[in-house]
C-alpha cells in the first residue's frame, strides 16, 4: 500500500523533503553530497526556493520516495493497493 501526500506548492514540497531527509538521519550536506549539489542548494530546496526539477527529484529519490504529477483537482485511484 502506498501513502500519498498531496503537495500544492514549492514550500510544501520543500518542507516534505526536509522532513524526509531528517527521517533518514541525513544532514543537508550529506544529502547534497549524495546527489552532487551544494548544501546551499538543499537549503534552498527545503525553503521552497527555485532549484532544478532534476535536483528536486534526485533529492526525493535519495530519501526513498518518488513523485507522481497529476493536474490539480484530478480524481486519482489505486488498483489493488499499488
Amino acid at each position: 500500500m502506498h501513502h500519498v501526500a498531496l503537495m500544492y506548492d514549492t514550500a510544501e514540497f520543500g518542507e516534505r523533503i526536509g522532513a524526509l531527509r531528517r527521517q533518514k538521519g541525513l544532514r543537508q550536506d550529506e544529502l547534497a553530497d549524495r546527489i552532487g549539489v551544494t548544501r546551499m542548494t538543499i537549503s534552498r530546496l527545503e525553503r521552497g526556493e527555485s532549484v532544478s526539477v532534476d535536483t528536486a527529484l534526485r533529492a526525493l529519490s535519495e530519501c526513498g520516495y518518488a513523485i507522481a504529477v497529476a493536474p490539480k483537482f484530478s480524481r486519482l485511484a489505486t488498483v489493488d493497493g499499488t
